[in-house]
């Protein structure tokens, strides 16, 4: 998906955070890290609660409004209406003014309104986003978190004069009761004497963009948010620095955004359920859920007139299925229903959420476009409705088959899918829904470590389907190896292989680190280990290709599937690199996972990126394994890609006497419910045939192809992006036919001597590290040498 060029995360704030990824750009230009944790967020349900300063009214930003209501909960008034999104919401000192972060002219910018509504004054504006205001106590000024300088830093801006000052790095600045401190997050969480602009660290730990301190009333304490215990909880910690006490600890769900009450004898938070906010209060002494008091929002009261849409989707023969849903109302805006988790695509501005079942919404009165998605083999539809104020219209969206996949004995899967990871956290049932509305067959849920954190539950990887699992819909549990030379997914296990991580920083996995536990290891427990988005551009150099070990893994018999396709990876660059290795005479089979956070907001769905298997007999996850394994598989983002070449599928092989006829009979079709460009026809990675489509829908080519040589023959398609797809453009590629010509495999020596180069550019790359002891460093040297004597034997040396 990504063309982008590999960095290290240049953020000031994000200094305690290991990065395996870059910073590319997103949606508002910034990295996607601080895009998916650090942006605000569109919601169903409540988030970000501000206090009014006589303590009668929490503000929080809900369905992209800023509201008020009763500190004890009751009716949510509006402030804002569309068709700009609002978060963020903070109280002027005097009660008369909220100050947010809202969406104009697509950027975040800071604004201000009275606080019973009214216009709009934009009190900063910058094309880097400026995000998360904070009065000073006089009034007179706002605080805010900007990236106009590089990294993001805090600003503050004068109300009078409309000049800007930075104060200091770091990000959600919270001003101290006397008006003389800055709390605030950078590396930790620390404190700035706003006088004398010294700056001390109060609390050292690994964050993800999500401390939000809150001062108590006397500015001794701190309130904050915790990622410790493997779930946002929140804390409090005296200002001076110490240790911190819990208020908060569920481990299931995750709480943020503390904000303490004018009194300070109580705080009011969120607390997320399956990706759905809600308000909570609790005294100041905190403790267990028991403790707490939901804060019900018990009528709302929009600026501008709305109705509700009930909606159904149903299949072909009327029942209803599961889809992802777009609703866009005339207010310009997209809505959710209450209980459902709000997201939106990463590669464009449109937002979208799961349903498995009939659903209601409330969007404004009017003209709304109601768009339904279920996988690649039903054709999207949308409709328009006119939703009537205060009343409620039904809709139902029929969908009808592209194709009929399970018919032919293919089935869809992800391998690289993730359920949680640093999100608002998600059910296993809330994530089984996902996958159900996506159409997905096969997932693999991969837990992984970020940082030093877990990214899931230790108790999910045990060999077997989840329990929710249907004989249509199987989610297994597996895991991700990240190190500093490739990431390694191990699908299949029954147990965790450790450690979780090499060449991590910081860590006691500082040193390189071989692939072959992580690889044997899945094979002898019966599953599969591939390769995850190898490229994010392509290789063009040995040493460009020395970012990973696949040229290592491969010559030592290593590596049993290639993703070509993935959010953080292009499709033809990792495809690039892939016909090199099919051209040295791997046979490894062309798949694709996604890659996506499934807990996150700003994500596309699991199955954006997918695998396509050739079943034989019953659909069981093993027997979606052995397809893979034996290469019967074709990868995509969108494009349904069917090949033969002489009525042999891709995986088989065939033999034909060094005197046969050259020319073969290839058969390639496409159907695909996003727009495709082109067809092509590959022999040994070249294009020997083109197909334009004239149907851009639906491509076929039926034909003579002359394969000299042997080799491979393989078919790929390509198109631009779709608001179908979840990844950058329309792409799919089969694996390959393989054809032996007399006896003989074909090798192309320009390609091996490539990998060959590519065995000693990661030595270079590795040979000065930090090794733990001698022998390491050289069992690593003997493990190139020996991929090295497999490409010397290949050229005959």
């Amino acid at each position: 998906m990504r063309r982008f060029i590999p960095a290290v995360l240049a953020v000031a704030v994000a200094a305690s955070i290991a990065v395996t990824f870059d910073a590319r750009p997103n949606r508002y230009g910034h990295s996607d890290r601080e895009e998916r944790h650090l942006l605000p967020t569109v919601s169903s349900g409540p988030q970000s609660p501000a206090w009014s300063p006589d303590g009668k009214w929490l503000a929080f930003t809900m369905r992209g409004d800023i509201w008020k209501m009763p500190a004890d909960g009751g009716e949510a008034v509006a402030i804002t209406s569309g068709p700009a999104y609002y978060f963020e919401p903070a109280w002027s000192p005097d009660g008369s003014r909220i100050a947010f972060a809202y969406v104009t002219a697509g950027n975040l910018e800071i604004g201000i309104t009275g606080a019973g509504g009214g216009p709009v004054e934009t009190v900063s504006s910058n094309l880097r986003v400026d995000v998360q205001p904070a009065w000073s106590r006089d009034g007179k000024s706002l605080f805010f978190v900007s990236a106009r300088s590089g990294g993001f830093r805090i600003f503050r801006h004068d109300l009078a004069t409309k000049v800007d000052t930075a104060v200091t790095n770091g990000i959600q600045p919270a001003v101290s009761p006397d008006g003389k401190l800055l709390a605030y997050e950078q590396g930790g969480l620390r404190v700035l004497d706003l006088a004398t602009g010294e700056s001390r660290l109060v609390r050292d730990e690994e964050t993800e963009y999500r401390m939000e301190p809150s001062w108590t009333p006397d500015g001794t304490n701190l309130l904050y948010v915790t990622e410790d215990e493997g779930s946002n909880d929140i804390r409090v910690i005296a200002a001076a620095g110490g240790e911190p006490i819990e208020l908060t600890l569920d481990t299931s769900r995750h709480e943020m955004s503390p904000a303490v009450s004018p009194d300070g004898t109580r705080f009011a938070f969120v607390q997320y359920d399956a990706g759905v906010p809600a308000l909570y209060m609790a005294p100041i002494t905190g403790g267990r859920a028991s403790a707490w008091r939901k804060l019900s929002v018990t009528k709302r009261r929009s600026l501008t007139p709305t109705g509700r849409l009930r909606l159904r989707v149903v299949g072909p023969d009327g029942a209803s299925v599961g889809a992802r849903i777009y609703v866009d109302a005339v207010d310009g805006r997209h809505y959710t229903p209450d209980d459902l988790f709000h997201r939106s695509m990463m590669v464009f501005d449109r937002h979208y959420f799961h349903m498995t079942a009939d659903a209601e919404v409330e969007v404004p009165a009017g003209r709304t476009t109601v768009e339904a998605v279920r996988g690649w083999q039903f054709v999207p539809k949308a409709i328009t409705i006119d939703v009537p104020a205060g009343g409620v219209q039904a809709a139902t969206i029929r969908l009808e088959r592209l194709i009929d996949l399970p018919a032919r004995g293919w089935y869809s899967g992800d391998s690289h899918v993730h359920d949680l990871h640093q999100g608002v956290g998600l059910t296993h049932d809330a994530f089984f829904r996902q996958l159900v509305a996506e159409d997905l067959n096969v997932t693999h849920a991969l837990i992984h470590m970020d940082g030093t954190r877990l990214m899931g539950r230790w108790s999910d990887l045990n060999g077997k389907p989840h329990p929710l699992s249907t004989p249509r819909h199987i989610l297994q549990y597996a895991q991700e190896y990240r190190g500093s030379l490739g990431h390694i997914g191990m699908i299949g296990l029954r147990e965790f292989i450790l450690p979780f991580v090499g060449g991590a920083g910081g860590t006691a996995y500082g040193q390189p680190s071989l692939e072959n536990i992580y690889i044997e290891g899945a094979r002898a427990q019966g599953g599969l280990a591939g390769f995850m988005h190898p490229y994010q551009a392509a290789p063009r150099t040995p040493q460009q290709a020395a970012s990973t070990l696949i040229a290592v893994d491969l010559a030592l018999g290593l590596g049993d599937y290639y993703d070509i396709g993935a959010l953080w990876s292009d499709e033809l660059a990792s495809a690039d690199f892939y016909y090199r290795l099919l051209n040295a005479g791997f046979r490894v089979p062309a798949t694709g996972g996604t890659d996506n956070f499934s807990d996150v907001f700003l994500d596309p769905p699991p199955g954006s990126d997918r695998t396509f298997a050739h079943v034989t007999g019953p659909l069981t996850h093993t027997s979606w394994l052995d397809a893979v394994k034996r290469g019967r598989t074709f990868f995509s983002t969108g494009p349904l890609l069917f090949l033969t070449v002489e009525g042999r599928e891709p995986g088989d092989e065939i033999a034909v006497a060094a005197t046969a006829p050259t020319q073969m009979r290839v058969k390639a079709d496409v159907a695909s419910i996003a727009p495709v460009e082109t067809l092509e026809i590959l022999v040994n990675g070249d294009v020997v045939q083109t197909v334009r489509a004239t149907d851009p829908l639906k491509v076929v080519f039926d034909g003579q192809i002359d394969v000299p040589l042997g080799g491979w023959v393989a078919a790929r398609t390509t198109g631009p992006k779709s608001t179908y797809l979840g990844d950058d453009y329309a792409f799919a590629q089969t694996s390959p036919v393989y054809v032996v010509r007399g006896g003989r495999r074909f090798v192309k020596a320009s390609d091996v001597q490539f990998l060959l180069d590519t065995c000693d550019a990661i030595w270079a790359r590795v040979e000065k590290a930090r090794w733990r002891s001698d022998a390491e460093r050289m069992a690593f040297k003997a493990a190139i040498d020996k991929a090295k004597v497999h490409y010397q034997q290949l050229l005959g040396r």
